[in-house]
């Protein structure tokens, strides 16, 4: 068959092209593989790379925390040989109490031969008040530690004393409903009851709670209802508590939400003489708890495998078994088997004959004036008691610069940096309760009222909340470099580029006869969020 002219052509002239768009595709099967390639390779080399950092975090961790553990040791060592030896070494008789004071007086600086000297005094002024910043090993590490002293503790609502039992309920209400003021997360006052009703009936009727019991060795047969939570996160589980409640996170404005395990705590022993919590009460022996000094000579009694203590009446008494716990009391003597980590305000024991409580001497019902938050200061006594403008004029006064009495010594001391690099200011703090004699409005207050609000004060704190957030920036990341630190404003802690984790610990620190010791109640606990911490005056850019 003979083609027509032309056909030939034709054919080839259609297929024309045909070749360089299969090598385009072709080429561009090759450039996705290599594309594929180079992401895998970047993933597999990314991931082996965290997984080497993830030990080098921990470590990094560890240390930061052993760090802390020693710097706390040294705190509370350097002040007991500045002001006497803390937690009322050598059996010092207590400060007057102003709970057995005609006239609600402001007890002294220090009883017995120590009258008339600063005592040693905890606040954020001191070493580890302040929020740190530091690099091991190249991990960014920042670190704040909040005093559980600076807390109400929950574990008030189990007093046998109904009356006392109420006035801790109230505080609790109080804490709930405003320590969210100010944000869209707030705590209305009809919920903040009715979470206290639900954290009371968890702790008195335990058996009735819907959250599983662990048997703890603290549980006796006598008090079957009576439970102790181990970490304030039990409640969680609890209507109407949300897990929010139990973390800091940013509201939709950007205002900072605390925890309200910033303002409540369960790590505090509740001791302040045979008026609350006596030796048989299961609650003294909390496990987890940290013994400190109450009115009169407390009796250690059983088993306390949480380094807790028991507390007990007035006159002499003995501590036996574990955990034994004797502290001096006005009238009585006392000794104890085992460690005596009696820790008291300078020295505090019993403020009367009866061995009623001293002021500043109940551990666990008292919270350090120098570190409370404003929203717990204000809910320890009736706004018609003590009003609200002087617990203000408190918090100015411990943020006010410390008057330097010698010139020539303020000029030669080292300058003081915050996290980010800027000099502060050295503010004042109350050394005793009777500075608080200085805050104006104290002469107004009322002779019961001053005793109350001075019952619920003291200045030394025996147990703490180390906080400990490492980070590794991600390879790749083009984010603003870790030469120093960031500057005030920067939130790179919250913009989850990278490796980031946080460590909870709570120690107690028992100072005694032989030294000082860190004795970890909780020793490693990861959070699923980055602590804030709790300011007076926040900045609004923070």
């Amino acid at each position: 068959m003979k083609l027509a002219p032309g056909s030939a052509l034709r054919g080839r002239t259609s297929r024309r092209g045909v070749a360089l768009l299969m090598a385009f595709l072709v080429l561009m099967v090759v450039l996705a593989i290599c594309a594929q390639l180079r992401v895998s390779t970047g993933a597999s080399q990314r991931t082996s790379s965290n997984d080497l950092g993830l030990p080098r975090r921990d470590q990094a961790i560890e240390s930061s925390l052993l760090e802390m553990f020693d710097m706390l040791k040294q705190d509370s060592e350097s002040a007991a040989d500045s002001g006497g030896a803390a937690g009322g070494a050598g059996g010092a008789a207590g400060a007057a109490g102003a709970a057995g004071a005609t006239g609600g007086g402001v007890p002294g600086a220090a009883g017995g031969a120590g009258g008339g000297q600063d005592e040693p005094s905890d606040s954020h002024e001191d070493t580890w008040g302040k929020p740190q910043r530091t690099a091991i090993n190249q991990v960014e590490l920042r670190v704040i530690v909040q005093d559980e002293d600076s807390k109400v503790n929950v574990l008030g609502l189990l007093t046998p004393d109904e009356t006392e039992a109420e006035k801790v309920f109230v505080r609790v209400v109080r804490i709930l409903d405003t320590c969210r003021q100010g944000t869209t997360e707030d705590i209305d006052s009809g919920d903040a009851e009715r979470m206290a009703i639900v954290m009371r009936d968890h702790l008195r009727k335990r058996s009735n709670s819907v959250a599983p019991r662990a048997k703890l060795l603290s549980d006796t047969e006598e008090e079957p209802d009576t439970g102790l939570p181990l970490t304030l996160k039990e409640f969680a589980s609890l209507e109407p508590f949300r897990p929010e409640h139990f973390r800091d996170y940013r509201d939709g404005r950007g205002k900072i939400v605390h925890s309200i395990g910033a303002f409540l705590t369960v790590h505090t022993t509740l001791r302040t003489g045979d008026s609350l919590l006596p030796a048989t009460s299961s609650v003294s022996n909390a496990r987890g708890a940290a013994p400190a000094a109450g009115a009169g000579a407390n009796s250690g009694a059983g088993a306390n495998p949480g380094g807790g203590a028991t507390s007990g009446g007035a006159g002499a008494s003995t501590g036996a078994g574990t955990g034994g716990s004797p502290s001096t009391g006005t009238g009585g003597a006392s000794t104890g088997g085992g460690q005596s980590p009696s820790t008291g305000q300078g020295g505090q024991a019993g403020g009367g004959g009866s061995g009623s409580a001293a002021s500043g001497s109940a551990s666990g019902i008292a919270v350090n004036v120098n570190t409370a938050p404003p929203c717990v200061l204000k809910a320890l006594v009736d706004d018609r008691d003590v009003s609200g403008r002087w617990w203000d004029a408190v918090i100015e006064y411990r943020n006010l610069e410390e008057k330097k009495e010698d010139d020539e010594a303020a000029e030669e001391a080292e300058p003081v940096y915050d996290e980010y690099g800027r000099e502060v200011i050295q503010r004042q703090v109350f050394d005793a309760l009777s500075e608080l004699e200085q805050v104006p409005g104290t002469e107004r207050l009322g002779g019961d009222a001053k005793a109350e609000a001075l019952r619920l004060l003291t200045t030394q704190s025996q147990v703490f909340s180390i906080y400990v957030t490492a980070r590794i920036l991600n390879q790749g990341d083009t984010g603003r470099t870790y030469e120093g630190p960031p500057r005030p404003g920067e939130r790179d802690d919250e913009l989850g580029n990278s490796l980031t984790r946080t460590v909870r610990a709570v120690v107690w620190r028992v100072s005694g006869d032989e030294g000082t010791t860190i004795v970890p109640l909780i020793r490693w606990e990861v959070l699923d969020y980055i602590p804030f911490e709790v300011l007076d005056y926040p900045d609004e850019d923070r």
